[in-house]
């Protein structure tokens, strides 16, 4: 009896053996496809995070097709490689450009809309895949950002003449008191009142510090829409608002902390130093009757103020609004713009 136990026992254990080493087997493959899945997943990722980055580089750049298509393989190129096996590539003919009036995905674009598609490629190297045959997979990753007008804006409580020259980078004088471009209209030398049913008022606008969400949302203004005059506005005050050493003026804000090496070319685009103003005909009437009508909004990079001449002086920039939702049935180019991401 005892010879047979034994047998039946080596028998056995012959039987579990291998079993256990099937198990091991299989435990193995399913940890190196675990493993080589989850660098799929981050190569994916990556993939797709530069292509987002190197689509909303390109709106900085748009309408201009050449330059936009350049700023998205700088972006592309600066973040080829990471060291980790999964280099990404991208060329000139994975970049598609959308003019106005084309389609993107589902969008249809308006008139003074751009869009531009950015696809990016990674081939990823499999490691432990390769025992069962699986040596790489190649992955694409596409974004398109959209960029257009925007009909509406906080107002900045100042206004300057449509007709005012507007060059990139030129410095000028923001404030209408008196010039060849703004000769003739009375009782107002460039500032406006607030909004009617505005939360703030005009020294909180014009300073742009400590607004509710309520004030912002109460303090847009639109194309075509009428604005009056301000009156009897002292030099203090809007030196106050704007350049005066008290904390909390929109030029010492815009020079301190994150802001401090911004320039008119290179800036956070939440710097105060950043003023949205309405551009408008005059209307008719005087004093704070003056009626004007936004025709369209310019972006200043504010520089100082001479106080002796009432003078404000800033630079005009291209300016895309962070966030926001570029409405593309637009037809007219605004002056400001907002971007939004797609895939």
């Amino acid at each position: 009896m005892k010879h047979v136990f034994q047998a039946h026992s080596k028998k056995r254990a012959g039987v579990a053996g291998a079993w256990v080493a099937i198990a091991f087997v299989a435990l193995a493959g399913a940890g190196a496809m675990a493993f080589d899945l989850g660098r799929l997943a981050i190569a994916a990722q990556r993939a797709q995070d530069i292509a987002d980055s190197a689509a909303l580089a390109s709106a900085t750049k748009l309408p201009y097709e050449n330059d936009a298509r350049n700023a998205a393989l700088r972006i592309v190129g600066a973040n080829a490689t990471d060291g980790c096996g999964w280099p990404v590539d991208c060329n000139a003919s994975d970049i598609v450009f959308t003019p106005p009036n084309g389609t993107v995905g589902a969008t249809v674009l308006g008139p003074w809309a751009h869009a531009m598609t950015v696809t990016v490629h990674a081939q990823v190297e499999y490691s432990f895949a390769r025992i069962f045959g699986l040596t790489d997979k190649s992955l694409t990753r596409s974004a398109s950002v959209v960029r257009a007008p925007v009909d509406g804006i906080p107002i900045a409580t100042m206004w300057i003449s449509h007709t005012t020259p507007l060059t990139y980078g030129q410095q000028i004088n923001m404030l209408m008191a008196d010039g060849p471009h703004y000769a003739g209209i009375p009782g107002s030398f460039g500032f406006l009142l607030e909004p009617t049913g505005c939360t703030a008022d005009w020294f909180a606008l014009l300073q742009a510090y400590g607004l509710t969400p309520q004030d912002i949302e109460t303090s847009f203004v639109n194309l075509g829409d009428s604005v009056f005059a301000k009156t009897g506005v002292n030099v203090g005050n809007f030196k106050k608002a704007l350049v005066e050493d008290s904390g909390d003026s929109r030029l010492e804000r815009g020079t301190t902390g994150k802001f401090q090496y911004d320039t008119f070319n290179d800036f956070h685009p939440d710097n105060p130093r950043i003023m949205l103003v309405p551009l408008v005909s005059y209307l008719g009437d005087t004093g704070t009757n003056a009626e004007f009508r936004i025709e369209k909004f310019g972006a200043f990079w504010l520089e100082g103020i001479n106080q002796g001449q009432k003078e404000i002086w800033g630079r005009f920039i291209n300016y895309d609004m962070p966030g926001g939702d570029p409405n593309s049935d637009l037809t007219t180019e605004t002056g400001v713009y907002a971007t939004k991401l797609i895939r």
